[in-house]
């Protein structure tokens, strides 16, 4: 006991001594210090909160006021801070609305910022998709599940990305995931009818198509793949039926006039495909698919001067569009432009030796052409100059020393009783 109260003493003693006042200082400046640290991050950290207040959730799909909301409110909060989130979140809004190089510069930005969450690289995947890129999609896919994505979204992502590599039996395994972890997802069950499909099993795809549909009733790459398999299939009834349904949800989606156009031309009811191909322009002018048949329609029908321009129109829009110099050069071949048709097929045959339809119009061509040329230059100014010429030398001929014959008068004609006809002629005299 005595010991104690010495030791409490002696401490007192040490606290109010030089040292010990510098020793309590530094330590009571240490302690304010660190509560200065603390208060300044929890005052840091209520300021995020109240930045990340500001940028708005994902807006349902659908509503325009909403969506327009939304991308201003993430407009002003990259403008004033730039976070990672707000980038991602208006990529994805981007994305839904078909602003496809917009979302895919947004998600860049986020991931250069943050390069660490799964859903970011989901996000860029789904972009490349939709950008028919899917060899880059496929990476940012599988680094989405590395980064520890796990839903039924990715899986089903990841499924159609390797069925469009050819990879069906990774793909079904990815699909079957997704079905397992979300057995009411109608997209899973489209990408599933979609495998069966390029495999050669319409009937197992047809039933699959149907039962997505049931799931999801507003899937629009259901109705287009149900009306294309009905229309090859020649079932054209039923093709309008799924195309129409479609037009009612998507009545301003191009592809869906395109392809009633398909399905009234392989009908052979060509004036009403005509009417959906112009309708596919209006809504979309560079849908350069639709010129493309309105060019073979007006091939059929002989008006080459319109074909002409409805495949120059395609290569104005596409360059690489398979062959379609050997068309422009069919056009001119067949208008007489000779030298433009040699030089469409010239052109068709050095990007595709094996293009004969070009050769042979090459080699057409090249022969009327001839033939037009060599026509042409008996008609050429000084040939006619010189037969003109050659006609007055002729008419210029001495007549004083050419014998003419007097014209003799006509031979008589005798008939006998009981005889035919007898007819005696005879001859001038030289």
């Amino acid at each position: 006991m005595k010991n104690s109260e010495e030791r409490r003493s002696a401490r007192l003693r040490e606290r109010f001594t030089p040292a010990g006042i510098r020793s309590f200082s530094l330590s009571f400046v240490r302690s304010f210090v660190l509560s200065l640290a603390v208060l300044s991050l929890v005052v840091a950290c209520s300021s995020d909160d109240r930045q990340s207040a500001r940028i708005p959730d994902y807006p349902k799909p659908g509503d325009s006021s909403r969506i327009e909301g939304a991308l201003r409110a993430l407009t002003l909060a990259i403008n004033q801070s730039s976070p990672a989130s707000a980038y991602a979140k208006r990529a994805v809004i981007l994305l839904a609305m078909g602003r496809l190089n917009e979302a895919l510069a947004d998600i860049d930005e986020a991931i250069s910022r943050n390069d660490n969450l799964g859903s970011y690289y989901l996000t860029r995947a789904q972009v490349l998709r939709a950008l028919q890129q899917p060899a880059k999609a496929l990476q940012n896919a599988q680094r989405a599940e590395i980064l520890g994505v796990d839903t039924p979204e990715l899986y089903t992502l990841q499924g159609d990305l390797l069925q469009r590599q050819n990879q069906f039996d990774k793909a079904k395994l990815y699909i079957a995931k997704a079905l397992q972890m979300a057995p009411y997802d109608g997209e899973a069950y489209f990408y599933k009818g979609l495998m069966a499909a390029r495999q050669g099993d319409t009937i197992q795809a047809l039933a699959l198509y149907q039962h997505s549909l049931r799931l999801k009733p507003r899937y629009l790459e259901t109705y287009n793949q149900l009306a294309s398999i009905y229309r090859t299939t020649g079932d054209l009834n039923s093709a309008l039926v799924y195309n129409g349904q479609a037009l009612r949800y998507f009545p301003n989606n191009p592809r869906l006039y395109y392809g009633r156009g398909l399905i009234y031309h392989t009908e052979g009811k060509l004036d009403s495909a005509i009417v959906y191909y112009q309708q596919t322009m209006k809504v979309q002018p560079g849908y350069y698919q639709a010129y493309f048949q309105m060019g073979l329609i007006n091939q059929k029908f002989r008006n080459y001067y319109a074909a002409l321009n409805n495949y120059q129109r395609v290569q104005e829009l596409r360059p690489q569009f398979p062959r379609i110099d050997t068309y422009i050069g069919y056009c001119h071949e067949q208008m007489g432009q000779y030298d433009l048709a040699i030089a469409a097929y010239t052109k068709a045959t050095q990007l595709n030796i094996a293009d004969r339809q070009a050769a042979a119009g090459l080699w057409r061509s090249q022969r009327r052409q001839y033939a037009q040329n060599s026509y042409n230059s008996l008609f050429l100014s000084d040939t006619a100059g010189k037969s003109s010429s050659q006609n007055r030398n002729r008419t210029e001929i001495d007549t004083t020393r050419v014998r003419i014959s007097t014209i003799q008068p006509k031979a008589r004609v005798t008939t006998n009783a009981g005889d035919s006809l007898q007819r005696t002629v005879k001859p001038i005299n030289k």
